[in-house]
C-alpha cells in the first residue's frame, strides 16, 4: 500500500474485511468481503460504507463493537497498519473495492458467511430461506443445498367480487440465495435472478 492517508470510508471498509475474514489473512477472502460490501453499496443507490452501516447495522457482525480485529484496524495508526501484513492487505483491497478496480474475488457477491454456515447450518437464515451453490467448488463446508420450489403469482382484483386473487404465474425460483465464490473460510452469495424476477425484489435487499 502507498503512503497516502487512509480516509474514513476506506478504513471502515478495510476494518470490516479484516474483522470478518478468518485470522489466516487469506488475500482473496479479505478482498472478497471488501468487494461484497462495495458491490452492495454501488447497487443500493451508490451508498457510502458508513451509510450502509447506518441503514443495515446487522449486515456485518464485525462492526458491532465486539470484533477485536475490526476494532484494532479502526484505531491503529497509518504507519502501524502499513507494517502489518494483514491490515495493509485489507486497506489495499478496500481501496480496490471502493474504486471497483481489478478482480472481484466475491464474483459479484453482496453477502458472505463464515464457519457458522456449517456449525449453525440447520438454523441458518439463508438455509431456511433456500440456498444453492452456483458451483460445487464453493461448497467448502461440505453441506447440502436446501432448494425449495416457490411459484409466485400476480395478485389481481376480481372485478365482480372486488377480492384480491391469484392471477397468472409471475415467476418461480428454487432458492433465495446462490453462492458466487468461496475463499478461505468464507462463502459469498447473492440473490438468484429468478428470485428477483419472481418477487420483484431488489438485488441488494
Amino acid at each position: 500500500m502507498s503512503d497516502e492517508k487512509i480516509d474514513d470510508e476506506t478504513r471502515l471498509l478495510a476494518a470490516v474485511a479484516y474483522g470478518e475474514a478468518s485470522t489466516a489473512n487469506d488475500s482473496d477472502e479479505i478482498g472478497g468481503i471488501a468487494f461484497a460490501v462495495a458491490n452492495r453499496c454501488r447497487a443500493w443507490g451508490g451508498k457510502t460504507v458508513s451509510a450502509l452501516k447506518a441503514a443495515e447495522p446487522n449486515y456485518a457482525y464485525a462492526w458491532d463493537g465486539s470484533n477485536a480485529r475490526f476494532n484494532k484496524l479502526m484505531k491503529t495508526s497509518e504507519s502501524a497498519i502499513r507494517k502489518d501484513a494483514g491490515m495493509s492487505l485489507a486497506v489495499d483491497w478496500a481501496t480496490s473495492a471502493l474504486n471497483n478496480k481489478g478482480t472481484d474475488p466475491s464474483n459479484g457477491g453482496f453477502w458472505w458467511d463464515g464457519l457458522d454456515f456449517k456449525t449453525n447450518y440447520s438454523n441458518h437464515p439463508k438455509v431456511r430461506d433456500g440456498f444453492k451453490f452456483g458451483d460445487q467448488s464453493h461448497n467448502i463446508f461440505k453441506v447440502q443445498e436446501k432448494k425449495r420450489e416457490v411459484i409466485v403469482r400476480w395478485k389481481i382484483k376480481n372485478k365482480k367480487t372486488g377480492q384480491i386473487v391469484d392471477g397468472a404465474e409471475r415467476g418461480r425460483y428454487d432458492a433465495v440465495w446462490v453462492s458466487t465464490s468461496a475463499h478461505g473460510s468464507t462463502i459469498f452469495c447473492k440473490h438468484p435472478t429468478e428470485y428477483i424476477t419472481a418477487t420483484g425484489g431488489k438485488a441488494y435487499k
